[in-house]
């Protein structure tokens, strides 16, 4: 039997929705789905997570006010990989241009952005 809390390599293991009104949206998706929020203040922004019952699904971030203006709200799926250099280097040979290089995401993990041939913005996360 696999552990379903772990997620599994090569799996969409997390979805961030980043957006210009974090009140309006927290709002729209309790509404919608009856989705409860719980905060965290991480210095210097306030994470969302979204839940469901006791179930995380995903969380939420204010864009920086220094990106406003160029990156509109969305929602971004993350990949779950076990080497995010590797990953990212094979990426990048197949085609893909990165977006944001690998960086920590405190410490839960690491994460990387890429716009794939296509055009379409995917994230890798690697966690700790």
């Amino acid at each position: 039997m696999s552990d379903n809390s772990k997620p599994q390599v090569g799996t969409f293991c997390w979805n961030e929705l980043m957006t210009s009104d974090t009140n309006k949206a927290q709002s729209f998706y309790g509404d919608l789905f009856g989705w409860t929020t719980q905060t965290h203040d991480m210095g210097d922004m306030t994470y969302t997570m979204f839940m469901s019952g006791d179930k995380t699904l995903g969380g939420m971030m204010q864009i920086p006010t220094d990106m406003a203006a160029h990156v509109p709200p969305h929602w971004m799926s993350y990949i779950c990989v076990d080497d995010l250099e590797k990953t990212v280097e094979k990426a990048v040979q197949l085609g893909a241009v990165v977006l944001v290089p690998v960086k920590a995401a405190g410490e839960m993990g690491r994460l990387a952005v890429v716009q794939d041939p296509t055009g379409a913005p995917i994230a890798f996360w690697q966690p700790s």
